[in-house]
């Protein structure tokens, strides 16, 4: 039996390797925003506001590359994701994407590689709402009142570029706000622990902040907030937390965990001061709903990590 399960793991290793070779090739020619939008790529936004999250930088789509069958051929991504690493604008990983009806079950795998784990966007049409919403399925848009689109967008990550502790076909990758100011990411021994990945996510949350990349219900919250006064606070808020990355990246670079554990602390604590702003921003129940979804999401382990 061990023998077996050894050969099983060499086996799976192999065909994620083949995949991943393969996808790497797919996008050598597409290494900066100029090429990606050359060859039909655009950056995705919601009401007008651009995807730029913390766990997995902003997506570029290629609607032409999103087909409408569940066997996605390896050498056409429809989505090529950019974020900063160690400040700089660049390639962190694609995605491939394809549209189905509700009925359609996803597709087993990619490439050959069964542990390639694919995951659901369902969209809703509202009326007078510039643009789709991405809800939680068909029957959470029609409680908004909107009409879901016939076909829901099933995607799966894979990152070429970047180191991800949740594995290469994980949904989030935890280790973005590190590796873009220079700090070293966590690793796949740092998800053993609940309360370790908790800390860890909510570390990456507040780090985001500093170079905006921000849960998307933060946006929207902020954008319809019109309290001034908490728009002042959450701006402070930021840059407490941008004033003290160069004494987290001191420590880190000194292998002072002591020190990185103080300030990651304090850094952390500026964050909870963020979240009751936004909590505060959120006026309405949609909102206050999206705000806690987003929050308990981005605080775990991504359900889709392999």
């Amino acid at each position: 039996m061990l023998v077996l399960a050894l050969l099983l793991q060499v086996a799976q290793g192999s065909a994620t390797d083949t995949v991943l070779a393969a996808a790497r090739r797919a996008v050598n020619a597409l290494s900066d925003t100029a090429a990606v939008r050359a060859a039909g790529f655009a950056p995705i936004e919601e009401i007008s506001i651009l995807d730029r999250t913390p766990f997995q930088g902003e997506h570029w789509f290629n609607p032409s590359r999103s087909d409408t069958l569940p066997l996605v051929p390896l050498d056409r991504p429809a989505f090529v994701m950019f974020g900063f690493v160690n400040g700089e604008y660049q390639r962190v990983g694609i995605a491939y994407s394809t549209r189905l009806r509700p009925a359609i079950p996803s597709p087993v795998g990619l490439g050959g590689d069964a542990s390639a784990a694919w995951h659901d966007h369902y969209l809703c049409s509202i009326e007078g709402r510039p643009g789709p919403l991405i809800v939680d399925g068909n029957d959470h848009c029609r409680s908004l009142g909107g009409n879901p689109f016939p076909r829901r967008t099933v995607m799966v990550h894979v990152w070429t570029d970047t180191p991800n502790p949740e594995g290469i076909y994980g949904h989030d990758n935890p280790a973005l706000p590190f590796i873009a100011v220079g700090l070293k990411p966590p690793g796949v021994h740092d998800l053993h622990d609940p309360e370790r990945v908790r800390a860890i996510r909510k570390l990456a949350l507040a780090i985001g902040e500093t170079y905006d990349a921000r849960m998307p219900v933060s946006r929207v919250i902020d954008r319809a907030n019109t309290d001034s006064t908490l728009t002042a606070v959450a701006r402070e808020h930021r840059a407490a937390i941008a004033a003290q990355i160069p004494r987290l990246q001191r420590a880190d670079a000194d292998g002072d965990k002591t020190a990185y554990d103080r300030v990651a602390a304090s850094i952390m604590r500026e964050w909870d001061g963020l979240r009751q702003v936004y909590e505060r921003m959120a006026t309405t129940s949609d909102h206050q709903a999206r705000l806690k979804s987003e929050l308990d999401d981005a605080l775990s382990v991504s359900k889709h990590h392999r």
